[in-house]
């Protein structure tokens, strides 16, 4: 009893000294160390360039909501704020339009970009907002010089980002760095703009007093979205172009939704009967109505009916003669081996011998053993003749079985 209890002292005496060594030598190999490790973007920054700025203006104060399609175009809110549209898109209707511009004079902020290049040929934008305040976006070459530009600086690390532009903003008391597109500027054709920022090359922001509100218009938002709003000053242009709105809402598509999106958002009740539908309809075929019908076998046609079905279709395609000859040998070597005593015999005895044995005239049974083809109608009845040749050997085979049966 001693002994086992000393045995079992020295293995978890042994057991612990080997656990200590084991976790000395981990914490002298090992150390813990934090890495963060990006997984790329969400799929709502992939459907939304402008999540980014939503959280921004949030974490400031500012309620603010992503939505896509153009019902913040057609229907303006009630309250006001700003109103972000990424592409303005093509021009609304009249009274939609007459809306929008209601809620910026009484003290919305409408933030727009033009999304189509100035047409010179029809004079036109592609939409009658941008028509009315006189805006004309140009497309340059993004290759040009800018070294005439007295506001731009030159990109530090080389890449293939824009130049940052400085311009000083009303309330604030430094310049603002923010990098438009180089590609993208703004011309104000009629010189109703109340406040602009521009370089040599033409304009990159257009701000338009109306009423208590404001419309700008800006070159591009490629700052606001979700790569760009944490460089520079881009941020801080935002924010100073909410200033005291307590509501903003980014419309970072204004595209109309596809049809079954469309449906779904206002009639999901009709989607959803559409469906049902449609699943009841699948399995209402799936079902038989009255009884199940027997499926009979098929009519076994008489032989004489088959001869002459057979015997037409090789007439229609010019086969009866080979027909006619073949149906004669093949009944004359029947008879043969039925009755071998016939392999002897001379072909006017044979037809008198069979002729006996059927109760038929030997000239019938010669013209179907041995006679020349005569025609569709000859063919027919010498055909019968030979059914009921075949049909008395048929009868003498079975007369032959059953006597088999009985003697054994």
């Amino acid at each position: 009893m001693v002994r086992n209890k000393l045995i079992w002292t020295s293995i978890a005496a042994l057991l612990l000294l080997l656990a200590g060594w084991g976790m000395r030598w981990f914490s002298a190999n090992f150390e813990q160390r934090t890495r963060e490790v990006v997984e790329g973007m969400s799929p709502a920054a992939k459907r939304n360039p402008l999540l980014a700025a939503e959280r921004f203006l949030n974490r400031i104060h500012v309620v603010t909501e992503s939505v896509s399609g153009r019902d913040r175009l057609l229907n303006p809110p009630a309250e006001p704020g700003l109103l972000l549209v990424y592409r303005l898109g093509v021009s609304l209707p009249a009274e939609r339009e007459q809306a929008l511009l209601a809620w910026v004079r009484q003290g919305g902020h409408l933030l727009i970009t033009p999304q189509d290049a100035w047409d010179e040929e029809a004079e036109t934008s592609g939409n009658s907002l941008l028509d009315t305040l006189g805006v004309q976006l140009v497309l340059r070459d993004s290759g040009q010089d800018q070294s005439d530009e007295p506001d731009a600086e030159s990109s530090a690390d080389g890449s293939d980002k824009p130049a940052p532009l400085r311009f000083e903003m009303p309330g604030v008391d430094e310049p603002i760095a923010v990098a438009f597109s180089e590609r993208r500027v703004l011309f104000d054709s009629l010189g109703h703009a109340d406040w602009k920022v521009e370089t040599n090359e033409g304009g990159h922001l257009l701000q338009y007093a109306l009423g208590q509100g404001r419309i700008t218009v800006i070159s591009d938002l490629q700052p606001f979205s979700n790569p760009s709003i944490g460089e520079h000053d881009h941020a801080l242009l935002l924010a100073l172009l909410v200033g005291d709105q307590q509501h903003a809402w980014l419309l970072y598509s204004s595209a109309m939704p596809a049809l079954p999106i469309l449906l779904w958002r206002r009639a999901p009740g009709l989607v959803i009967s559409l469906l049902a539908l449609g699943v009841l309809l699948v399995w209402s075929l799936t079902l038989r109505s009255g009884p199940v019908r027997s499926v009979g076998r098929p009519v076994r046609r008489n032989l004489m009916e088959h001869l002459a079905a057979v015997g037409g279709y090789l007439w229609r395609t010019d086969q009866a003669a080979g027909a006619f000859l073949h149906s004669q040998a093949a009944l004359e070597q029947a008879w043969r081996r039925r009755h071998p005593v016939l392999g002897a015999m001379e072909q006017a005895a044979r037809c008198q011998w069979i002729a006996r044995h059927v109760g038929l005239p030997t000239q019938q049974v010669e013209q179907a053993l041995y006679g020349e083809y005569q025609g569709e109608q000859g063919f027919i009845q010498v055909t019968a003749i030979q059914q009921r040749l075949a049909a008395q050997l048929r009868i003498q085979k079975e007369q032959t079985s059953n006597g088999e049966k009985d003697s054994g």
